[in-house]
C-alpha cells in the first residue's frame, strides 16, 4: 500500500519533532550536512509522519540532523509526509543506515517499553561495558542482528551475571583494562561456557602471571590466551582444554 502523501517546502522549523524512537542528535552529522548544503544546496528531502500527540507538528523519521541543518542555514526544508508509518516501520528504515548504532536500538527498544531491553539499559548504564558484549553475555549467543530487530532477550541471566562477576574481579584485582573489550568477553565467554572453567583456579595463576593475559586481535585469540593463562606451569595432568585445536 501506498503510504505517501504529500511533499512540500517551509521554514516553519517548530513544525517537525523527533519521536521519542529516533537516535540522539549527532552534532558531527549537523555540520557534514551543513557543510554540503553550502556547496551544493538542498538535494534531499526529509521523510515524515504526523505526530500522533502533538495536533500540526510532524514526527521526523529519517532526516532530523538535515532539519537542523537547514534551520541552522536559515534554508528551507523540504519534506515528504507518509502515513501509517509504525514504530517497527521506522526502525527497518533506519536498520539500513550505518549512522545508527547498537546504542540507538536500546533506545528504541526502552522507549517501546520492552521488559528485556529496559534491564539491558540498566546494565548498560551501570557497567559501561559494550553493548555487544551484554548481548552476548546475556543473551547467549552473538546475538546482534536480533537485537538491531527487537527481537533479543534475556536467556542467559545467570551466565550473564556470572560473567560480570568474574570480570570484575579480574580487571580491580589485577587492573587487566581491556577485560572490557568485547572481543575479550567473547573470547572468555568460550571458557566459561565449555563447563570445565574455574574462577578460583584462574584468579591462583594470574596471582602468577596476569602480565601474560594480553591483548588479542579476536575472540579466538582471547579465548586461547586465557586457556594459556589458566594451565600456566601446571603438570599435563592438570591441563584443560577450553577451545578445540
Amino acid at each position: 500500500m501506498n503510504k505517501y502523501v504529500k511533499t512540500e517546502t517551509t521554514k516553519r522549523y517548530s513544525m517537525f519533532i523527533s519521536p521519542a524512537h529516533q537516535r540522539d542528535i549527532n552534532n558531527s552529522s549537523v555540520k557534514a550536512i551543513m557543510e554540503s548544503m553550502r556547496e551544493h544546496g538542498i538535494i534531499s528531502a526529509i521523510s515524515v509522519r504526523k505526530s500522533p500527540r502533538l495536533m500540526g507538528k510532524y514526527e521526523v523519521f529519517d532526516g532530523q540532523h538535515t532539519v537542523l541543518a537547514c534551520k541552522r542555514l536559515n534554508l528551507p526544508i523540504v519534506y515528504n509526509e507518509f502515513k501509517g508509518v509504525t514504530n517497527r516501520a521506522m526502525i527497518a528504515l533506519n536498520g539500513k543506515s550505518k549512522q545508527w548504532k547498537m546504542k540507538d536500538y536500546l533506545k528504541f527498544g526502552v522507549t517501546d517499553n520492552i521488559e528485556d531491553y529496559i534491564f539491558l539499559n540498566k546494565i548498560y548504564n551501570q557497567e559501561k561495558l559494550p553493548l555487544t558484549a551484554l548481548v552476548f553475555m546475556y543473551g547467549g549467543v552473538y546475538g546482534n542482528k536480533a537485537f538491531k530487530n527487537l527481537d533479543w532477550g534475556v536467556l542467559t541471566l545467570d551466565r550473564g551475571n556470572t560473567m560480570l562477576k568474574y570480570i570484575k574481579e579480574i580487571e580491580t584485582t589485577f587492573n587487566i583494562k581491556h577485560v572490557r573489550f568485547a572481543r575479550f568477553i567473547w573470547g572468555f565467554g568460550k571458557a566459561i561456557d565449555s563447563g570445565k572453567y574455574d574462577h578460583d583456579r584462574m584468579m591462583f595463576q594470574l596471582k602468577k602471571c596476569s602480565n601474560l593475559l594480553t591483548k588479542q586481535a579476536n575472540p579466538d585469540g582471547y579465548a586461547k590466551n586465557v586457556e594459556m593463562v589458566y594451565n600456566y606451569g601446571l603438570p599435563k595432568d592438570k591441563i584443560v582444554q577450553f577451545t578445540q585445536k
